[in-house]
């Protein structure tokens, strides 16, 4: 009988521990649970403009997420007539295609000159990047490809580690408000049935 109590509360106090961890694991964000993303945004050079999107542990970041972009006139180009962007281009949605590098692209094409272009991720990245793109165009110019990589912290920013809030830090301890409960209650149960076996054992 005693075997068969003990064995009972292994059980219970197993079961409150594999609670504890898939709340843990389940509450806690994609992005925290990776450890944060690296973007790169490529170009071809001649317009053409996609982004790679990697959480920091290796794995591609193919959850369903809102990526845009847009894209100004930069530096002097923008100024010189006849040689800078035709217009700005704003709010640009990109199309995932759940490959291994976590790839998104955009359908548009950069006109010829150069261009400051800025990627905006929604969940579960929630960051920022952006970088400067020139496009040849159709005008036969000499192409010259482009790749910047951004770090983007688990707690969403910009490229340069800005971002984050109270709200997102606070959220952050509630997987371990989740685990302390859990435990807890679990301590509870093994402390009856240690109560009630003393019990037995006098009567």
């Amino acid at each position: 009988m005693g075997m068969g109590r003990g064995r009972s509360v292994g059980r219970r106090l197993l079961a409150g521990v594999v609670l504890a961890a898939v709340l843990v694991f389940g509450w806690a964000s994609p992005a925290g649970a990776h450890g944060g993303a690296s973007v790169t945004i490529h170009s071809d050079g001649r317009g053409s403009v996609w982004i790679t999107a990697q959480w920091q542990d290796g794995h591609p970041i193919n959850e369903p997420m809102v990526v845009t972009l847009s894209a100004g006139p930069a530096g002097a180009s923008a100024g010189a007539p006849g040689s800078g962007p035709a217009s700005a281009i704003v709010g640009e949605r990109l199309t995932q295609t759940g490959d291994e590098r976590g790839t998104q692209t955009w359908s548009g094409v950069l006109p010829a000159g150069t261009w400051r272009v800025a990627i905006d991720l929604g969940a579960p990245v929630e960051g920022h990047c952006q970088a400067l793109v020139p496009s040849a165009g159709s005008t036969g110019a000499s192409v010259q490809a482009v790749e910047v990589a951004c770090l983007i912290p688990a707690t969403g920013g910009t490229a340069d580690g800005q971002g984050g809030d109270a709200g997102s830090s606070a959220g952050s301890l509630a997987p371990l408000w989740v685990t302390l409960s859990v435990l807890g209650i679990a301590g509870l149960i093994g402390a009856e049935v240690v109560r009630r076996r003393r019990g037995r054992t006098k009567t």
